[in-house]
């Protein structure tokens, strides 16, 4: 019975990993925007702000994000988008 439950604490537990975001950086210039849709690309790739996205070194806002200004992007990768969760200014 003990093992049984083991099994089970584990396999819960990697289920929530499974289900969890995954969080990554990148670092680069800011290549195009796109007011409408909130997006940027950096590196080629497309990252999307939302309300939670926390802006330092100086950005207040989206409206504060520049092209060719040089950022490190926080975000999560959820549903096949990059969710930018911190975005600064990189010196």
């Amino acid at each position: 019975m003990a093992v049984k439950i083991r099994h089970l604490v584990a396999a819960v537990a990697l289920s929530g990993f499974a289900l969890s975001a995954h969080a990554d950086d990148v670092e680069g210039v800011i290549e195009s925007i796109n007011a409408d849709s909130q997006t940027f690309t950096v590196q080629g790739i497309e990252f999307e702000v939302d309300d939670r996205t926390d802006y330092d070194d100086g950005l207040r806002s989206f409206e504060g994000l520049q092209e060719g200004m040089r950022v490190e992007v926080d975000y999560d990768y959820q549903d096949g988008r990059q969710i930018v969760r911190e975005i600064e200014i990189d010196d």
